[in-house]
């Protein structure tokens, strides 16, 4: 941790950007044993990517342009789905969302079903009231043959 905070001082001292890339480069130099820190190390230890994190800049660009791009709220799609659509394009457009937005197309996905299975239901509830009430009205087999 001290040599990656002594490399991150010096990268800010000489005004270069932090990055982890730099502080790998920079940080054989601060080495007293001349090994430097290697890019898992900082990723692996909390404080030392903490530290990385707080000061560098390009980091913080990143995890402003993901939130930017992802502040989108999850628009309301209709459930039209073809049969006989490519599956793999599907399958593009479901890895390019993100977990909020996977969830709330689920949710209505469900929601949809429920509706469907709900009606269905309905249907064949009165297709046999419809049977029932055809079998009593009408004369049966055994009635018309005798």
């Amino acid at each position: 941790m001290r040599l990656v905070k002594a490399t991150v001082d010096q990268i800010q001292s000489d005004g270069q950007s932090v990055t982890i890339e730099a502080i790998c480069r920079r940080s054989i130099e601060c080495d007293p044993e001349g090994r430097g820190v290697k890019k898992s190390a900082i990723l692996e230890n909390p404080e030392a990517h903490a530290y990385y994190r707080q000061h560098s800049t390009s980091y913080k660009a990143a995890q402003a342009r993901k939130r930017k791009g992802k502040s989108v709220v999850a628009v309301a799609q209709p459930l039209r789905i073809d049969p006989h659509r490519d599956v793999d394009r599907a399958r593009y457009r479901y890895l390019q969302m993100t977990k909020p937005e996977i969830v709330e197309r689920l949710l209505q996905v469900e929601h949809a079903y429920a509706e469907l299975a709900e009606q269905q239901a309905k249907l064949q509830f009165a297709w046999a009231e419809r049977a029932d009430q055809a079998g009593t009205h009408s004369p049966k087999k055994s009635q018309l043959q005798s």
